[in-house]
């Protein structure tokens, strides 16, 4: 059997740069409302106009953020690292909030208050699966690899 360090393949900045942009925009909703219901925002504003506004919102960010990355794609792919450990811790933190913006918007949505330990629990599963896989894969960092 191979080492892992023998069949690890190093992606450069842009490769990392781009799941972490991609990854943020799908979280970056339910982070916002993570934040309006810390500082009970939903009670002071419509949350349904809120969240329509923030769509739109994360679709410039995404826009914008995709021609900036398209730009610089040439250099970003000179640059290249062994590991990207805070990169990946980036994502961890990023996907943690957007885990709980998730259960704040299924909140948002109506839905039964009761279920929401239920969606929480499957939810964190198929993400932590999901970070795993792509710790060992692109950012060199093997969480669960004994020393």
């Amino acid at each position: 059997m191979k080492s892992f360090r023998a069949k690890t393949k190093i992606y450069s900045r842009f490769e990392i740069q781009v799941i972490n942009f991609y990854m943020t925009c799908v979280w970056l909703l339910p982070i916002i409302l993570v934040i309006t219901y810390v500082f009970d925002l939903d009670r002071r504003m419509n949350i349904d106009r809120f969240i329509l506004w923030v769509l739109l919102g994360v679709g410039l960010v995404l826009a914008a953020g995709t021609a900036v990355l398209a730009f610089r794609r040439d250099a970003l792919k000179r640059q290249v690292k062994p590991g990207y450990r805070n990169e990946y811790l980036y994502l961890l933190f990023v996907n943690a909030f957007g885990v709980l913006g998730f259960c704040v918007l299924y909140d948002y949505a109506g839905g039964d208050r009761a279920y929401i330990a239920n969606i929480l629990v499957v939810l964190i599963a198929f993400v932590f699966f999901l970070l795993l896989r792509l710790g060992r894969r692109f950012y060199n960092f093997d969480y669960m690899k004994k020393k």
